[in-house]
């Protein structure tokens, strides 16, 4: 999305975002605040300034700030390239244990008895995004999905309906072998694994629906967790197998 565009969305001329950087410039700390405030990313600041990209990482490096941070403004997942994964990031529209009524019955009570913490996890990241009722591709990270409506139940039932495709396309081997390797942090072959794994997935999954709740149960509060506990987290899919062999 280019800068003018996504500036509109929040109410500001491209003169008026350049006007303040200069104003601010001595002051990279109030920038990156307000960039990261607005999903503004380095590509767009480049836009507004016309300094290249590799000049404005420097500019934020200088006093520690991490500028790729700001690349990150997605409510489902970051990612430039999805690598032909796209078709797992669907809605949830299973029933019964598997469905997202009763996953959120399981996972609301693991995250905190306040239901305000769980629901949090699927409010729109910027304030602007909801603000036209929808949801654009830009949005959620996602272009096949088209614009769909900025409810927190839309991207709950993604956020479910994603993880249990994702389940499905491994079986036990699999996935003990990919969440060691994640764990290691080993991205490179974590990547060619994942992609093996799903270039063979089973007709009919190898899990009892009992068990892939359990799975998905388990993965949902961890990155739930990692959203509430990590302020770097914007996507609540980013820190999940599939974000991991994207990113």
């Amino acid at each position: 999305m280019s800068a003018e565009t996504h500036l509109r969305k929040l109410g500001v001329t491209v003169k008026q975002a350049r006007d303040f950087i200069n104003l601010n410039i001595d002051h990279p700390q109030i920038i990156y605040d307000a960039a990261f405030d607005n999903g503004v990313t380095i590509s767009m600041l480049s836009e507004i300034t016309d300094y290249p990209i590799n000049v404005i990482n420097g500019y934020f490096a200088s006093v520690g700030l991490v500028a790729e941070v700001l690349n990150d403004t997605s409510i489902l997942i970051n990612s430039d390239n999805l690598r032909g994964f796209e078709s797992l990031i669907a809605f949830n529209n299973n029933s019964g244990i598997l469905s997202t009524a009763s996953l959120r019955e399981k996972v609301q009570p693991l995250v905190d008895d306040d239901p305000f913490y769980y629901n949090f996890t699927f409010d729109p990241v910027f304030d602007f995004q909801d603000d036209d009722g929808i949801y654009d591709s830009e949005e959620l990270g996602v272009k096949h999905l088209g614009d769909i409506e900025a409810t927190n139940e839309n991207i709950e039932s993604l956020f479910y309906g994603t993880l249990l495709n994702i389940y499905r396309a491994l079986d036990e081997t699999e996935l003990k072998q990919i969440s060691e390797i994640k764990n290691i942090g080993d991205r490179h072959e974590f990547k060619e694994l994942f992609a093996n794994s799903l270039s063979s997935v089973p007709t009919n999954s190898i899990w009892t629906d009992e068990t892939l709740a359990d799975i998905v149960v388990a993965e949902a509060y961890s990155l739930i967790s990692d959203f509430l506990e990590d302020d770097f987290v914007v996507g609540v899919l980013d820190h999940s197998f599939l974000g991991f062999s994207v990113t």
